[in-house]
């Protein structure tokens, strides 16, 4: 999915940057035990939390009380930037990640990365941290961007796109 780069981009944070810096990551699956020895080896794991899935309601308050959402994936249809946007929160979103390459207009709202780059997801990351007048634009432009995208809408491109 891309938290393996993730992780890594964290780690290049300046310590100003990541002392202040705690990424929760929920879920769990088969890469879980790899994250988190990659965590380990990175010397970063006391700035990861790891939560199993929670119920919708935990998720979307972990996620309106975030500075940014990171949606890392190398490739994914669709994902939290929906609803992350639809809180407010700017997503950073890989140009693998289907709702945040449709919804993000970079430098307005959030942000696009090459999926593998974790130095390009850092400086955006360190960007949107550093920067709360920033960090608070782009997550009303986020929350107006999500607005134009009424269920009704998600729906007719389903419909228009199945098989």
């Amino acid at each position: 999915k891309g938290y393996d780069i993730l992780l890594s981009s964290i780690a290049l944070l300046p310590s100003n940057i990541l002392s202040k810096t705690k990424l929760i990551l929920i879920g769990d699956g088969e890469q879980l035990n790899n994250l988190k020895k990659l965590s380990i080896s990175l010397g970063i794991s006391q700035k990861i939390i790891f939560i199993e899935w929670i119920e919708i309601d935990s998720f979307k308050c972990i996620i309106a009380n975030s500075d940014v959402f990171v949606h890392p994936a190398r490739f994914d249809s669709y994902g939290g930037s929906i609803l992350a946007m639809s809180l407010g929160v700017p997503v950073i979103g890989s140009y693998g990640s289907g709702a945040a390459v449709d919804r993000v207009n970079h430098g307005k709202n959030g942000f696009l990365y090459s999926s593998e780059n974790s130095s390009e997801l850092s400086k955006y990351i360190e960007l949107v941290l550093s920067n709360k007048k920033l960090r608070m634009e782009l997550g009303v432009k986020a929350h107006q961007k999500s607005l134009e995208w009424p269920t009704s809408r998600g729906v007719e491109i389903l419909m228009n796109n199945m098989i």
